[in-house]
């Protein structure tokens, strides 16, 4: 488990046409539906799309969506896009049409209803609100580790992609979600070879005692 966990990449080309066996496909999910979440509400719903023709139709709306070459992470003290990380939609929108399998994610809303009804919510209930928002967002993101990890360690390769929510609107008409579209996790057979990652060493803050004191 550890060595799968250490040496899962996200692999965003070289995929081969090979499809992913319906077996393949049923251990996945079914490991991210055994993700732990907050009160077990299981926020997720999870929507398995094989189809070309589908992937390559979303890839269209992905890539085509408002500011493409412009849309990445915003400041909320700045009002502007943080500059150190640039656009990757379009590299997103090649990959779906590359894979045999994506997963789509979407948020239920089990505590919040959503986060359109998060951001909308009176001055005064919004950090509550945004708490339930937080804690389907660890369930959620323990479901697609989950589901990533068991797709590495049954020979598949992917990229968890979230910027594919410029297209939203696109998705969850398509796929018939009620909530929120969170992203994708996209999968196939990939001879990519992974790169080495460094880990940052200033993520984590030791809080041991120290030697004990004379007295």
């Amino acid at each position: 488990m550890i060595e799968t966990i250490l040496r899962r990449r996200s692999l965003r080309g070289d995929y081969d046409e090979r499809p992913v066996p319906r077996d393949v496909i049923d251990q996945i999910v079914r490991c991210g539906c055994a993700a732990p979440s907050s009160k077990n509400a299981q926020p997720w719903r999870i929507h398995v799309v094989t189809a070309r023709s589908v992937l390559a139709e979303l890839a269209d709306a992905v890539q085509t969506g408002k500011d493409a070459d412009q849309y990445v992470p915003f400041d909320p003290v700045t009002g502007m896009p943080h500059p150190e990380w640039p656009s990757t939609v379009a590299e997103s929108a090649e990959v779906l049409r590359s894979v045999p399998l994506a997963l789509f994610i979407e948020n239920r809303g089990e505590f919040s209803h959503g986060r359109h009804r998060v951001a909308n919510v009176p001055d005064d209930l919004r950090e509550e609100a945004l708490v339930g928002y937080g804690f389907e967002m660890i369930g959620l993101g323990a479901a697609i580790a989950y589901m990533w990890l068991a797709a590495c360690e049954l020979g598949l390769g992917g990229v968890f992609m979230g910027d594919v929510q410029i297209a939203e609107d696109a998705i969850r008409r398509r796929l018939g979600m009620r909530g929120d579209a969170v992203g994708v996790l996209a999968l196939g057979y990939t001879t990519m070879a992974p790169r080495p990652k460094e880990l940052g060493t200033d993520r984590v803050v030791h809080h041991d005692p120290g030697p004990a004191q004379a007295t």
